[in-house]
């Protein structure tokens, strides 16, 4: 487990120090630039609003990602060039790892560069993390994608499955649902004064046990066992990328329903 300072400072930053606390509301990262919703420990500016990443800390010194046999080094900013993350698809405005090997450039956020390379949940679920996979993603079915399409993606290990996320397809699901969600109807979202607390992401929109019912009378029990798990494992995804609690099922339904 990697261990983290309780106080740091910054070059980037000119407001003093900078302390290890627990977020309390979705913020952007003041390295990356990336949106974060998980209400976890992160570096705060106690003069203002400045929040860091605790994975976006600068360090000098390179570390190897196995996932793409890479030693990878800190960014601060990409100045001026146009790259994108190799495992979300996004482009880089802030801090990034940068890495090359067998002559091929790797770009990768902070925080994608830290991903887990396997979760496994309590039901026994388990997921790989892959730089490149022949299974077709449930979120966008690999339309419009070129041959060499290059996406990182979670992948079931369970035998008979040939279906995956991709890490971008799931982030932009759920940035944009979080994105209107807030400007919709932002102390719905937050609960009471604006404050997230655990409930972050927790909204519910119809109970489970209604959309199952509707989804078998019209399925049947194959299709049934099938979403079930589609959306168990969208939301272990969802746990590891942003932290949030389960999404409604019946939001993760309709997204996997993308051509109904």
């Amino acid at each position: 487990m990697e261990l983290h300072h309780k106080e740091i400072s910054i070059d980037s930053h000119n407001h003093g120090s900078l302390k290890l606390k627990l977020a309390q509301k979705p913020y952007n990262c003041g390295g990356c630039k990336e949106p974060e919703y998980d209400l976890q420990a992160c570096y705060q500016c106690l003069k203002c609003d400045f929040h860091l990443h605790k994975e976006c800390v600068p360090s000098p010194y390179p570390f190897y990602l196995g996932l793409i046999s890479c030693d990878l080094t800190f960014k601060p900013d990409p100045r001026g060039n146009i790259i994108a993350c190799d495992a979300c698809g996004k482009q880089v405005r802030g801090s990034f790892y940068q890495g090359l090997s067998h002559g091929k450039p790797h770009y990768l956020h902070p925080c994608c560069a830290k991903l887990p390379f396997k979760r496994t949940d309590n039901g026994g679920v388990v997921l790989d993390l892959k730089e490149k996979t022949s299974s077709i993603c449930l979120i966008c079915g690999n339309q419009g994608h070129s041959r060499d399409f290059k996406r990182w993606a979670y992948v079931p290990r369970s035998g008979g499955t040939n279906y995956c996320y991709h890490v971008s397809c799931v982030k932009g699901k759920v940035e944009t649902w979080k994105t209107t969600a807030e400007d919709s109807n932002q102390r719905r979202s937050y609960g009471p004064g604006g404050g997230a607390g655990t409930s972050s992401g927790a909204q519910v929109i119809e109970p489970a046990r209604r959309q199952l019912g509707i989804v078998k009378s019209r399925r049947g029990e194959k299709v049934l066992d099938f979403l079930d798990m589609a959306v168990e494992i969208f939301n272990i995804v969802v746990s590891l990328l942003f932290g949030l609690p389960p999404l409604p099922f019946s939001l993760v339904v309709k997204w996997l329903r993308r051509n109904k």
